[in-house]
């Protein structure tokens, strides 16, 4: 494998060191140290749990409604005709 020039280490340093200072002039007013602690912010995990869980209450409830209202509609509608 050939090396490329964006996989060396000094490369991607030093296009850190360029947005660091790009996203502290633009966006923190000039406080690097802010904006490193805004870039290196960890991922934050958000459980989806309770929803998921909502979801598929709402699913299992109103999939059963749903076919017993168009049976029950279907039926109704088809002994009025007298089928």
């Amino acid at each position: 494998v050939e090396p490329a020039a964006f996989a060396s280490g000094a490369m991607v340093s030093t296009m850190l060191k360029e947005m660091e200072d790009l996203f502290a002039t633009r966006f923190e007013r000039g406080d690097k140290k802010k904006a490193i602690n805004h870039l290196r912010v960890g991922a934050s995990l958000k459980s989806h749990h309770f929803s998921t869980f909502r979801s598929g209450l709402w699913l299992g409830l109103a999939v059963p409604a749903v076919i017993t209202g168009s049976y029950m509609c279907r039926n109704s509608t088809l002994s009025t005709f007298g089928i």
